[in-house]
């Protein structure tokens, strides 16, 4: 395991505290079980036996009865045993329990088939009527056996119980140790993330939940490291947007308001000014579609859209640009009538134009075309220009991405992403520096009603 933990107070703190309770939890319900044991042992263990008493005392009073038959003498059956006739009691062994002396007077109605027998003394006995052709048959046993051997029962339990208690004590201590452990070093890494330190390293390998969360742990503290750079590097770039046509603003109005300027110079000063702040502004109303857009403030305007309309429309506000460089798009598109956002998808292949635009070599082309595949229709936007390094692909989607080649505060990939989103639109990128890059999303083909024509 990777990680320190330098308050060793802290440890022993938590430790001992996840230990007692363990201990608790673990001798809670050790008693639970021993509980359940002595109701289980009084109701049905014991009404088990006595069951299995009776049975023995009917096998006793059948031999009884046999022999009484046959004449043979009753000497092996360790119980006592009389026969009552026309209410006259003789006894058929020598027993050794003093009950026979309390039977003078009793008669066959004083016994039922089953049951329990006390003598003058308070001892009890169990017996079992055995009606026959000679007399009823009764014979007893005393009742201390039963009642030993619960007690017997109940001495074992609670030793078993206390020896669990004893046994778990120092268990309990190892593993609550081996199980706090990992949970301290986790904490101590939080502790040093939520700090603003995420060059924290924590190797624990306990091959289950405890070693996923570490690893999440990780992944989350490299992530934060990453978008914490990328927000130093979005407040640098947007500090450096904003001051510098701010700046430009600042000069010409200075130039303006001294009177150093003609008419001539005033106006192209004004002109220039005029620039600056839809530059700020352009700015700005990108910061804020992106925040609604993340914040689930904008709502998307489904209508019916021609796929193939919408592409064309898009490529013809850039057929100036296209001109200038030399550059030509082909498209092929199918004919789908989409539900879409028409305004916001728009938006997203204007970008993903204006991008390809900007990396395109001159006199190149760009290909704008659907592919078909199993359950979606693929729209790409594909460029034979630089491309991008394999490395960057991931970041071209974050907010405070910014690429030095194409300036700008790297907006318009994160809008997009967040309207495809909306879309349920699966988006991506791929990109070599050889073969250029491709922009590309999918529309579900529970998206698309029809093809038009």
């Amino acid at each position: 395991m990777g990680c320190r933990i330098q308050n060793g107070s802290l440890w022993r703190v938590t430790m001992n505290k996840i230990t007692v309770k363990l201990i608790k939890y673990f001798a809670f319900i050790i008693a639970l079980i021993i509980a359940l044991c002595l109701i289980v042992s009084s109701v049905f263990l014991s009404k088990f036996y006595l069951e299995s008493q009776y049975n023995v005392l009917e096998s006793s009073a059948k031999e009884v009865y046999e022999s009484l038959i046959t004449g043979d003498l009753i000497t092996d059956i360790n119980i006592s045993a009389v026969l009552i006739k026309d209410s006259s009691i003789t006894p058929l062994t020598h027993g050794k329990m003093g009950v026979i002396p309390f039977l003078r007077s009793a008669t066959t109605n004083d016994f039922e088939t089953k049951g329990i027998f006390k003598n003058g003394m308070g001892t009890e006995f169990l017996y079992y009527k055995l009606s026959t052709n000679i007399g009823d048959i009764v014979v007893f046993q005393n009742n201390n056996y039963s009642s030993n051997y619960l007690n017997v029962v109940y001495i074992v339990l609670f030793f078993i119980f206390i020896s669990a208690v004893i046994l778990s004590i120092p268990l309990i201590s190892f593993i609550g140790r081996k199980f706090t452990k990992p949970i301290l070093e986790l904490e101590k890494v939080a502790s040093s993330i939520s700090k603003g330190d995420f060059d924290v390293e924590c190797s624990v390998e306990t091959n289950d939940e405890i070693e996923t969360l570490s690893n999440s742990l990780m992944k989350m503290a490299g992530d934060l490291k990453k978008k914490y750079q990328l927000q130093r590097d979005f407040i640098a770039n947007v500090s450096h947007d904003f001051k510098t046509p701010l700046s430009v603003i600042r000069s010409y109005s200075e130039a303006i308001s001294d009177g150093l300027l003609d008419d001539t110079s005033t106006i192209h000063y004004a002109d220039e000014m005029i620039k600056e702040v839809d530059r700020l502004n352009a700015l700005v109303m990108d910061l804020l579609q992106l925040s609604k857009l993340q914040d689930g403030a904008y709502s998307l305007n489904k209508e019916l859209i021609i796929l193939s309309d919408l592409v064309e429309n898009c490529v013809n506000q850039f057929k100036p640009i296209m001109n200038k460089k030399g550059i030509s798009i082909i498209t092929s598109i199918e004919p789908l009538q989409i539900n879409a956002d028409r305004r916001s998808l728009q938006r997203v292949l204007y970008n993903f134009i204006d991008n390809a635009i900007k990396f395109s070599y001159e006199d190149s082309k760009i290909e704008i075309y659907t592919s078909d595949k199993k359950n979606s229709i693929k729209l790409s936007v594909k460029d034979y220009g630089r491309g991008i390094e394999s490395h960057l692909l991931d970041e071209i989607w974050d907010k405070y991405y910014k690429n030095s080649e194409s300036g700008g505060m790297g907006l318009g990939l994160p809008i997009c992403r967040e309207i495809l989103k909306m879309h349920d639109f699966e988006y991506g990128a791929a990109s070599s520096t050889k073969s250029g890059t491709e922009f590309y999303f999918f529309i579900p083909k529970d998206s698309i009603l029809s093809n038009k024509g």
